[in-house]
């Protein structure tokens, strides 16, 4: 008749039942109207208000009293969902929720343990809930286990009421404040949890609003967030995430869209948002703050060693990055306002031994291979004509650093293809090894890395053109205050670097045999006694200039023409190839193509070779010096823009032609106009007076060039008597001819 797990309500709640277990002849049930009662105030805080919850045990009836009672109620009867189960704090830490999951599991086992004599036999659980034998049940076990005996009627109450299985001994998380879950979004009429305030009006927090504030976080990042303080970032938050946009037309007619705050009842408040974001920061739930190994390692790990603890010395590993400068360099060729030809790529390499730079390369645009080989032969070879190049005279001893090394760091970055590692190898210069290390982890090759550091901090951030990382608002972009070129640029790297070689200490570079010889910790004084005592003085580890520069410059193709050899539509002169024959305009010249190399920092000169002679062409001045002295990326700039002068002349031409056309037509109408009336001859000859009018019309030009030379050199005119008048002139000629060419000839 009455099954347990169900309850039974009236519509005015004037009874409200719940069933627990049931029998054909008997019901135990809670009355939920009664059966909660008050908890004493605790004693160690007795202002502070404690929830009430079930003490006793359930309630009996004869089934068929019970249903003659409900027989004068209009009820209904409703199943039950109980919330059981096992929660933890959502803003817990991982660890910490599985502490707290274990410690209630081992709290809800020990509970079950205890009521289990009564609630797993049928018998013990009839006469608990049914007879007077309960208490003595509660009893026996209270003194078998040492626990108090209301204890053990507690949770025989919980057992009953939340559903009787061992769920029911986890903690009711509604009841729990610890295990409070936030809403969703926001709803009507929400209120702020705690204490109320008579003053202000902010609603409760949501999920949502940990999300904007998340979001909103991110947005900002870790460096605003460690510079601005917590009120900042909310008056920040406040304005994007709690205002709503409003649109209306001004005086001119425009629509303008501005941002209207939030009544404060669909705001949160500061102390909320603070709140949360301190929580959020202690348990590292911050984007910048989520570190995965790679960060961890690269933060934390134990430094036991130096990069040069497995070297033999100097000159044994190098390594090799490329890093884009903060700072813009000038366009040379525009002279009409300051262009920028972008931010300089610089490619350094590095001893770890000695932690000397023994070379490096400027390049415009992103890193790439051609940039780490034109570095690598800038380290395999002396830097005296390099350094004179840039107008910086230094001696072999400044710089000595022209040796191949056995091995080359570098990282798997995209610069650093397979098939190019390969072909380096296989061109058997010495190197035998490339250690690809862990891209985005600087410490793996930290030599270079921290000399990249220490150029920003000795050259860049004192240059016009420098990029800010965090600019202020409304300042002129950095490439528009570039000032420095190329070659000033290079011009300064060469000096800070012979500086920091030569006269920099470094403790670290420093051993104990050099200390006893008294030598100095400087890159240069390691460089020099580490090959002087480890490395054979560099014996075998130098390389001809021009084998070098085969093997590592960059490869192209040049054509033979009879204006020079032809490169990227620049012309360059060569002794050797005019004498075998190959600049000249013959189809069936010996060689039409040269497999050359040349410096992307220099036009002046390209290599080739010929039955195994390297030989050198400098750049045609003769043809056209447009190119002299600059880089290949000037070049690239100069005759794109040349391509462009060139189009805006030929429509100016096109313009020009039309006008000539135009006039053309109309003068020729002017003439024809003229001529109207007289009489055109139709013989099939040659007029017979072409002759004679020409010498006529010769004559009386002399005499206008004449006549204007004097009047030039005499400033006036002659007199009227002097002069001979046009109609004079041409009267005179006229009866000469009629003299000559008399009428009857001419009309036969």
């Amino acid at each position: 008749m009455f099954r347990k797990h169900t309850e039974i309500i009236t519509p005015t709640g004037s009874l409200h039942l719940r069933i627990v277990h049931a029998t054909r002849d008997k019901v135990a049930y809670y009355d939920l109207n009664k059966s909660v009662v008050k908890r004493k105030p605790r004693v160690d805080k007795p202002l502070q208000k404690r929830r009430s919850r079930l003490q006793s045990k359930p309630l009996t009836m004869d089934a068929q009293k019970l249903a003659d009672m409900l027989s004068h109620y209009q009820y209904e009867i409703r199943g039950i969902e109980y919330d059981n189960g096992l929660y933890v704090p959502r803003s817990k830490s991982p660890n910490e929720q599985l502490e707290i999951k274990l410690k209630r599991r081992d709290n809800a086992r020990f509970n079950y343990d205890l009521i289990k004599p009564i609630v797993e036999d049928s018998e013990k659980t009839y006469e608990y809930l049914y007879t007077d034998r309960g208490t003595e049940l509660i009893k026996e076990i209270s003194a078998e286990s040492g626990v108090n005996a209301a204890q053990i009627s507690r949770l025989l109450a919980q057992y009953f009421y939340r559903g009787s299985c061992f769920n029911a001994m986890y903690p009711d998380y509604r009841k729990c404040g610890s295990n409070f879950v936030l809403p969703l979004v926001p709803t009507e009429g929400m209120s702020k949890r705690g204490r109320k305030s008579s003053d202000t009006y902010f609603r409760g927090r949501t999920k949502l609003d940990e999300d904007n504030i998340l979001k909103h976080l991110e947005r900002l990042g870790k460096k605003k967030f460690k510079r601005m303080p917590h009120t900042k970032q909310y008056e920040v938050y406040d304005f994007y995430f709690q205002s709503k946009k409003e649109k209306y037309i001004d005086e001119d007619g425009k629509e303008i869209v501005e941002r209207k705050p939030l009544e404060e009842n669909e705001c949160i408040s500061y102390d909320q948002y603070y709140t949360f974001v301190r929580a959020a920061e202690k348990e590292g739930r911050l984007k910048w703050q989520q570190k995965g190994d790679k960060r961890y390692l690269s933060e934390y790990r134990a430094k036991l060693k130096r990069a040069r603890s497995d070297v033999p010395g100097p000159g044994f590993r190098y390594e090799v990055d490329a890093t884009i400068e903060d700072v813009y360099l000038i366009y040379p060729y525009n002279k009409k306002e300051r262009l920028s030809s972008g931010r300089p790529t610089v490619y350094r390499v590095m001893d770890v031994d000695s932690g000397m730079t023994v070379g490096f390369h400027v390049g415009i645009g992103g890193p790439n291979w051609r940039g780490v080989m034109q570095a690598l032969y800038n380290a395999f070879t002396d830097k005296v004509e390099f350094c004179k190049q840039f107008g910086v005279d230094i001696t072999h001893k400044d710089w000595p650093c022209n040796l191949l090394c056995t091995e080359l760091a570098i990282d798997n970055g995209v610069e650093y293809p397979k098939k190019n590692m390969m072909q380096l190898l296989d061109e058997k210069m010495g190197i035998d090894c490339i250690n690809y290390l862990q891209i985005y982890a600087g410490y793996t090759k930290g030599t270079v890395e921290g000399e990249f550091q220490h150029t920003k901090n000795d050259i860049i951030q004192f240059m016009p053109g420098l990029v800010e990382r965090i600019p202020e608002k409304g300042d002129t972009h950095a490439s528009n205050l570039a000032v420095y070129d190329y070659d000033k640029f290079v011009q300064l790297l060469i000096i800070n670097t012979i500086i920091r070689n030569n006269f920099v200490p470094k403790p670290r570079v420093s051993s104990k045999a050099m200390e006893v010889e008294g030598v100095r910790a400087t890159s240069r004084a390691r460089w020099n006694f580490g090959l002087r005592h480890y490395m054979n003085n560099g014996r075998g580890m130098t390389m001809k200039k021009e084998d070098v520069m085969f093997k590592l410059l960059p490869r192209s193709r040049a054509a033979t023409t009879a204006k020079g050899i032809k490169y990227r539509n620049v012309y360059y002169h060569c002794e050797h190839a005019a004498r075998q024959g190959w600049l000249n305009a013959n189809p069936k010249r010996p060689v039409k193509k040269l497999d050359i190399r040349y410096f992307d920092g220099s036009t002046d000169k390209i290599w080739y070779k010929h039955d195994g002679v390297v030989y050198e062409a400098t750049l045609n001045t003769e043809q056209d010096d447009t190119f002299e002295g600059v880089t290949w990326f000037d070049v690239s700039h100069k005759q794109s823009q040349k391509k462009s002068d060139l189009v805006e002349q030929q429509r100016e031409l096109r313009q020009a032609r039309f006008i000539q056309k135009n006039n053309t037509q109309r003068i020729t109408k002017e003439a024809l106009d003229a001529l109207k009336g007289l009489t055109r001859p139709n013989a099939k000859s040659s007029q017979s007076t072409v002759k004679a009018l020409k010498e006529i019309t010769k004559a009386n030009m002399d005499r206008q060039t004449a006549s204007m030379i004097s009047t030039l050199m005499v400033g006036e005119s002659k007199s009227k008597e002097e002069t001979v008048s046009m109609e004079t002139l041409q009267s005179s000629m006229m009866r000469q001819m009629q003299q000559m060419y008399p009428t009857s000839g001419q009309n036969q």
